[in-house]
């Protein structure tokens, strides 16, 4: 995974909020030091939760906002896999209006009881759309991670106060690790996101089970996305 990436994927303006969604896990799948990105449309189809199609047009439609570059990949035997996708994405952050800094905390909006995310954190501020929308793309990001999906609402409500207090990269990346150290595991026995996030469960010291390396949380795929 590229924060960079996921960061100046945030930050985009004038996409439609699935073309966005589209974005930031194409920038999640993003090696910060190859330059390689080729998750499967299945693979995308399954963390955006949309179908296989949506995938395609949306990715579509970033190509024709030249966001990114598309091109084939074939394997020994000359049968296609999945696409190589070159993120072509423009530093926003020189603008008086942006900040550079990504740990800076997430803060309290001024506007009555809507929950809003602080232009001090560009992983997930979302420039293009309302400040609303910036929480909820991080908290889908979260979502997907978390290792046991309940209670969704109260879980988005506590990810919110969570935000306010801590850096979003911090729950982010402790949510990755436990959900490693915890794959295979009675999912009777792993705790409601909402209670993980109030007990600031991501700064524990998780032990990790699995050898495993998973391409979403490390962002360094092999060339087996065709087989997803």
């Amino acid at each position: 995974m590229s924060h960079k990436m996921t960061a100046l994927a945030m930050e985009q303006k004038g996409l439609k909020p699935s073309a966005k969604i589209v974005l930031y896990w194409l920038a999640d799948h993003h090696n910060g030091e190859t330059g390689d990105c080729f998750p499967s449309h299945k693979r995308l189809a399954d963390l955006c939760e949309m179908s296989r199609q949506s995938i395609i047009n949306n990715i579509k439609s970033l190509e024709d906002a030249g966001l990114i570059r598309k091109s084939l990949r074939v394997r020994n035997n000359n049968s296609k896999t999945a696409n190589a996708y070159e993120l072509l994405l423009t530093d926003l952050s020189a603008s008086p209006t942006h900040v550079k800094n990504l740990d800076n905390p997430c803060q309290k909006s001024l506007h009555g009881d809507v929950k809003k995310l602080d232009n001090h954190n560009l992983v997930i501020n979302n420039l293009g759309i309302e400040p609303v929308y910036s929480v909820a793309i991080a908290f889908e990001a979260f979502w997907k991670v978390y290792p046991r999906k309940v209670k969704k609402a109260v879980a988005k409500e506590q990810f919110s106060k969570a935000c306010q207090k801590h850096k979003l990269q911090e729950i982010m990346d402790g949510a990755k690790e436990y959900a490693q150290s915890v794959e295979g595991k009675d999912k009777k026995y792993i705790p409601h996101p909402n209670k993980w996030l109030k007990d600031e469960r991501w700064s524990d010291e998780f032990e990790h089970h699995s050898k495993q390396v998973d391409a979403e949380f490390r962002g360094m795929v092999n060339d087996i996305a065709g087989n997803f």
